[in-house]
């Protein structure tokens, strides 16, 4: 057996040994997952718990389609949801998989109160949803948001290259994304200002509302 193909025949074992024990260490671990109790929340107990929370004047508590709903006060601190999430560790529990900021409305009762109404949301589905979002929506050469590039050119009747400078992006629900585009337009007589727009796009790509600042 000559050298070459030798050291092919070594290097093609290793490469097998290395993936049996990839595809080992995916099955131990998956077995494994399988094997562990859900971590469900007692609800009541955290319900109250939240209820006394020392930095906010919760108002009210929802559980709600696998989400906790905290109506508040004062949710105009900085990173609100974030507090709730960490001190509680709400999002490790299996049986929940949002946290949804309300402000506090006597009128408005929390129990039929529409998620999209949140002032904050932290979770699984936020996530899934981004995730989601920016594969659809955002493009991969040049980062910029293929509905709302769309949008400029049929309903602001914008012409000429559009050139991306920044996108940014937020969700602002589980069904709505916030995004900050900056760009300039390069036509027959050269290349404008840098102009920025701001706009609310659904899952569909549907641009519901757009405004330039």
């Amino acid at each position: 057996m000559n050298r070459t193909l030798k050291a092919v025949l070594i290097i093609a074992a290793a490469l097998a040994v290395f993936a049996i024990l990839i595809v080992a260490k995916i099955y131990i671990a998956s077995r494994y997952q399988k094997d562990q109790p859900a971590k469900n929340a007692d609800i009541d107990v955290l319900k109250s718990a939240i209820k006394n929370d020392s930095l906010y004047i919760v108002k009210d508590v929802v559980y709600r389609d696998s989400g906790i709903l905290i109506a508040v006060e004062n949710p105009d601190k900085s990173g609100t949801e974030t507090h709730f999430d960490s001190k509680y560790k709400l999002n490790s529990f299996d049986n929940i998989n949002m946290v949804y900021i309300y402000q506090y409305d006597s009128l408005q009762p929390l129990s039929k109160a529409s998620f999209d109404d949140a002032l904050m949301a932290k979770g699984k589905k936020m996530g899934r949803f981004q995730g989601e979002w920016v594969a659809k929506f955002i493009d991969t050469t040049d980062g910029s948001c293929r509905p709302l590039r769309k949008y400029l050119q049929d309903s602001m009747k914008v012409s000429g290259n559009i050139m991306n400078e920044e996108t940014q992006y937020q969700p602002e629900s589980i069904h709505h994304m916030r995004v900050v585009w900056k760009y300039k337009i390069k036509d027959s007589a050269g290349t404008k200002p840098l102009t920025q727009i701001t706009a609310v796009v659904d899952t569909a790509g549907k641009v519901l509302s757009a405004e330039k600042n």
